[in-house]
C-alpha cells in the first residue's frame, strides 16, 4: 500500500529530532536516509560534528526507519499513531 498525504507536508510536524548529547557523530543516518533530511553540523574541536536535521520536511510522513540504525539511539520520533490521520493508504 501507498501513503497518500491528506494535507499539505509543511502542515506535518513529522520528523526526527536528534539528542546531541547522544549523538557521536558517526553519519550512519545521513547515509541511510534517501530524502536527505540530516547533514553534519558546525564542526567544533576535534571530534567529528553532531548529526543535524537539516531538511526536516523532506521525512516520509510515518517513515520510522532511520531510528533503529543510530548506533547511539540519538535520534527520536513522533508518536506514529498521533499522525495517522493526515495519512490515507491506497493500492498501488
Amino acid at each position: 500500500m501507498k501513503r497518500r498525504l491528506l494535507v499539505p507536508r509543511e502542515e506535518i510536524a513529522w520528523f526526527p529530532v536528534i539528542d546531541t548529547e547522544a549523538c557521536n557523530g558517526c553519519g550512519d543516518c545521513e547515509s541511510f536516509c534517501r530524502p536527505g533530511v540530516f547533514s553534519p553540523g558546525e564542526k567544533v574541536g576535534p571530534k567529528r560534528p553532531k548529526m543535524t536535521v537539516s531538511s526536516p520536511y523532506n521525512c516520509v510522513v510515518l517513515c520510522e526507519r532511520c531510528a533503529p540504525k543510530c548506533t547511539s539511539g540519538a535520534i527520536t520520533l513522533p508518536n506514529a499513531e498521533d499522525f495517522e490521520r493526515f495519512v490515507e493508504y491506497v493500492a498501488v
